[in-house]
This record gives structure tokens, sequence and C-alpha cells, in this order.
């Protein structure tokens, strides 16, 4: 099932990926396990760095026996984010390419209406801005509820306050955007 997501993104959730195959798990999960984190908070490189380090902590093996992948990258990649030495300037050298000639940080370029609502959901209060990022990924408040220990009456109060003020924040920025004639899109 495909479908689109917050900021215009076609996401298939997935449902059935080959136990044998993990660079289809990467291929499904990478972008949106690093756009997760970015929700929550963090910068494009501390987001794929956080990923790729879930990621690692899936091999040599470990892949082929968790019951819901998508929801484990994100909560180890949040925990990773969470322990990273956070800097206050972004990285000066180009990121490194990856085999094949591609930057791992281009598979998380944002449009600038991605962007916007980025940095909208970044002013929310973190719960709120844990639950819609779940909530962006296609989980069900049941399974967010399962994988965050967090009960399901917490998470749709702050869903409902987090999209109410996510609204005010985008209509605000969209009327500014639009008085001073700059839209790209």
């Amino acid at each position: 099932m495909t479908t689109t997501t917050a900021g215009g993104q076609r996401r298939k959730r997935p449902s059935a990926l080959p136990r044998d195959d993990f660079d289809a798990l990467y291929i499904e999960e990478m972008r949106g396990v690093t756009v997760h984190l970015m929700y929550r908070g963090a910068t494009p490189y501390e987001a794929a760095d956080a990923a790729h380090e879930a990621f690692i902590e899936l091999l040599p093996d470990r892949w082929r026996t968790i019951q819901y992948p998508a929801a484990y990258l994100r909560k180890v990649a949040w925990t990773k984010y969470l322990r990273q030495q956070h800097h206050l300037e972004s990285p000066r050298d180009s990121v490194p390419d990856r085999p094949g000639g591609t930057c791992p940080i281009a598979e998380v370029i944002l449009t600038d209406t991605q962007q916007r609502i980025v940095n909208a959901i970044q002013q929310l209060s973190p719960a709120q801005r844990e639950v819609l990022a779940w909530q962006f990924d296609e989980f069900e408040y049941c399974e967010i509820a399962e994988f965050t220990s967090k009960t399901e009456t917490a998470l749709r109060t702050n869903a409902k306050r987090g999209r109410a003020m996510l609204k005010k924040l985008l209509l605000v920025e969209g009327v500014g955007q639009n008085e001073g004639g700059a839209s790209g899109e």
C-alpha cells in the first residue's frame, strides 16, 4: 500500500520485506528513519548518522529476527541521536560518497514545503513531535503506544494539540510567504 505522507512524500509501509535482503530493508527504511529524526529535532547530518548507527545494530543477522523492523529502527535511531555529542555548527567538509557515487544525505533532501513542515514541527513540544513523527510514518496509535510505552490517550492528546499548533504555525508561515511574493511552489 503506497500513500502520500505529510510533506508529499510517497511511502510504502513495509509489510512483508524479505527476511534475507538487508539491502531492501535499508532502501525501504533509511530515508524514512532519517526524516523521522528530523521531525523530532535532529539536523539532517545528525539524523543520517543516527539512522546509520541504528542499521548497524541490526547486523550481522539480528535484522532477520526483529518483528517490527521499521519501529525498531526508529526507536534505536532516536536513542542513538540522543547519545550523540551535538555540535553547534554544521560540518564543513562534504559528505563522502557511498559506493556507486551517491551521497547519503542526498536521500533526505527536502522540498521547500517539506522543509517548512520540518521547521514547524520542530517548534512543537517533544511529546507532540514524537507522536506526529510516528503518525507521518503511518503507524497507528496502538502501535505507537506499544513501541513507545505511552498510553494511547496521551498520544491522542499530544497528536491533537500538535496538529492544532502545526496548523497555526504553517498558516502563519504561509501568510508570510505570500506577502513577500516568494513562493517557489
